[in-house]
């Protein structure tokens, strides 16, 4: 397995990849950050924090995380399911992690949809921990 930088050219095989992905949000506003402008952007602002894996030139797993200076995020982690329990998902983390540290970011964090059981439980297995401390709001501007 390799890991390397995400870049814009590997966005096509990124997005089928998040767009089959079980528990990552396909609502439509979801689908608009995901597009290839806005990924372009974020990439733009964060080109050090995100990674694709590849096993045999082939995507295998991608992670989008980053830092606005304050606060650090995971935004997606995705791995094919034929690559699913060699680890990738937990290289991608761990890769992502220690960018944002070289970066100066002393936490991160992330959202996970309360019925995406596995995603959860992975995120646990790699050693976040859920934060009861604070609720989450939204407000629809659109």
């Amino acid at each position: 397995m390799k890991i390397r930088e995400f870049i814009l050219s590997d966005y096509s095989a990124v997005n089928a990849l998040w767009r089959k992905t079980a528990g990552i949000c396909s609502c439509e506003k979801c689908l608009r950050y995901d597009s290839e402008e806005e990924v372009a952007k974020f990439l733009e602002r964060n080109p050090k924090t995100c990674f694709v894996a590849e096993e045999n030139e082939e995507l295998a797993g991608v992670i989008l995380a980053g830092n606005d200076g304050r606060t650090a995020l995971i935004y997606h982690l995705a791995v094919d399911e034929k690559f699913r329990e060699r680890g990738i998902g937990k290289a991608l983390v761990e890769k992502a992690v220690e960018a944002l540290k070289k970066e100066g970011m002393e936490a991160v964090t992330l959202f996970c949809l309360r019925d995406n059981e596995g995603g959860n439980a992975f995120w646990e297995r790699v050693g976040f921990v859920e934060m009861t401390e604070a609720k989450t709001y939204k407000l629809k501007m659109m």
